[in-house]
């Protein structure tokens, strides 16, 4: 596995946010189908995608030359918060997630404190996920599908303890195994 993970250009969307839907679509639909077709579920999305603002990051994951994933997130004043984090099927249960998470720990910005993310109450992975990384349930979403879960953001970097001196100079993104 040849690892890299990239900052997404808004000059790529044209491109890149097909790939992305692509692969949201394909997890969504086993766990949490919205009852939508996939054109008017990829139309209602992209116009999300595209009218968002520069607050919004979003952290491309490649295998190879393959789009394995992405991490959307925002920073709101001392707390990261994960809007999506998508693997694509036949990258899950690879070791994509534990080199994304090594990554993220180290650019996540010293301010941040807390860690809050929304987990759809079907989505038994990412509820089993979050609860290893010590993120607890603080409520629900405004519809009642999701679950708002936090974490503590030290606590995240805790699990990576010992990094070399290469892992905490490494700037680049590029993880390989």
């Amino acid at each position: 596995m040849s690892v890299l993970f990239r900052a997404f250009d808004r000059t790529m969307a044209e491109e890149i946010l097909p790939e992305m839907f692509d692969i949201l679509y394909a997890n969504m639909s086993r766990i949490a189908p919205t009852g939508g077709s996939y054109e008017d579920d990829r139309r209602m999305w992209m116009s999300y995608m595209t009218s968002t603002g520069e607050e919004q990051k979003v952290i491309l994951m490649y295998d190879g030359a393959v789009l394995a994933g992405y991490f959307q997130y925002r920073i709101d004043g001392d707390t990261l918060l994960v809007e999506e984090i998508e693997i694509a099927p036949d990258h899950q249960r690879t070791l994509l997630f534990y080199y994304f998470f090594r990554y993220a720990l180290r650019h996540i910005p010293s301010h941040v404190i807390h860690v809050e993310a929304y987990i759809d109450k079907a989505n038994m992975g990412s509820q089993r996920i979050a609860e290893k990384l010590g993120m607890k349930i603080i409520g629900e979403n405004p519809s009642g599908r999701s679950w708002r879960c936090r974490g503590e953001a030290g606590s995240f970097r805790a699990l990576v303890p010992g990094r070399s001196a290469k892992e905490r100079s490494d700037t680049t993104g590029v993880n390989k195994s």
